[in-house]
């Protein structure tokens, strides 16, 4: 029997802040200078035939300098010792099959405290370089920005990266509350058309990810100076955003239910593409909850 539900549609794995760092790191060539500070970043470097483990991947995220050295970076929205110990044995492998000596960066958008060093035994630790969004004072970015929009001066594209990440930043605004600020200057900041885009679509996803309020939301929608021609691909993963937010906060498509309601049709849908253990850690279910769904499927 066809499963018309929405939540049949919910990508196995749909993480929005993923897709800004995807579409940051794919549609420029700045955002590692960003997140590194390197000034010497000479291009991508072809690392589809490192080793048949990550084969399936998507492994786009890795650099070279000017003096050869590669620079791997990665993005997390929550960090633990099995992904770090991933970005380890990736960096390794990497350094091994490349003879050239590996920068490992992480780039992490989660909550506060996290341990940065993991320690494999007591002679092996990983140590990476880390770019933390919460550690950035984002008062002062905003700030910086909404001089340049007060004396007309454009948007260079180190500024475009401060705009799309406020909303991770250390602000003293709520999520939603700095998003839909931003949102509202849109059409009266000075930028070039490609990071316009870049921005927008970023935005796009944040808005879908953030904001439950149908007239809040398409108010917001309205600050967007792009077309909808233009912005029309990016429509799938906008709803897919959406789709993420209506359930986290309990929310089916379209009217406000209960997160019980919600489970009963998402979680199904999800056990055949994820664990029991990978829908709890992902949506912060409680794993027993979970497993009630497994054992009814037998």
């Amino acid at each position: 029997m066809k499963n018309n539900s929405n939540y049949s549609q919910v990508p196995s794995r749909f993480d929005t802040e993923d897709e800004i760092f995807i579409i940051c790191m794919s549609e420029t060539e700045e955002f590692p200078q960003y997140i590194t500070n390197f000034n010497d970043i000479v291009g991508r470097y072809d690392n589809r035939l490192i080793s048949l483990d990550y084969k399936n991947l998507s492994l786009d995220s890795v650099r070279q300098r000017l003096n050869g050295d590669l620079i791997n970076i990665e993005h997390h929205s929550f960090i633990n010792s099995r992904l770090m110990r991933r970005d380890y044995q990736y960096s390794v492998i990497l350094h091994s099959n490349s003879g050239k000596y590996v920068h490992p960066f992480i780039f992490y958008t989660g909550a506060l405290p996290i341990k940065k060093v993991d320690y494999l035994n007591d002679l092996m630790f990983f140590n990476p370089n880390w770019f933390i969004t919460k550690e950035v004072e984002g008062n002062i970015r905003l700030n910086n920005i909404l001089y340049k929009i007060n004396e007309n001066i454009k948007l260079n594209v180190f500024d475009c990266f401060d705009l799309i990440w406020i909303p991770k930043f250390n602000t003293n605004m709520e999520f939603e509350e700095c998003i839909l600020k931003c949102i509202n200057l849109l059409k009266d900041i000075p930028m070039d058309y490609k990071l316009r885009l870049i921005v927008e679509k970023s935005y796009s996803l944040w808005l879908g990810k953030s904001v439950l309020d149908e007239n809040e939301l398409e108010k917001a929608r309205m600050c967007f100076t792009m077309s909808e021609l233009k912005l029309r691909p990016f429509e799938e993963q906008f709803r897919y955003a959406m789709m993420d937010n209506r359930f986290r906060r309990g929310i089916d498509i379209g009217k406000r239910q209960g997160a019980d309601e919600t489970e009963k049709k998402l979680i199904p849908a999800l056990l055949k593409f994820k664990s029991p253990e990978e829908i709890s850690k992902d949506y912060d279910i409680p794993l027993e909850r979970v497993l009630k769904y497994v054992e009814k499927s037998k």
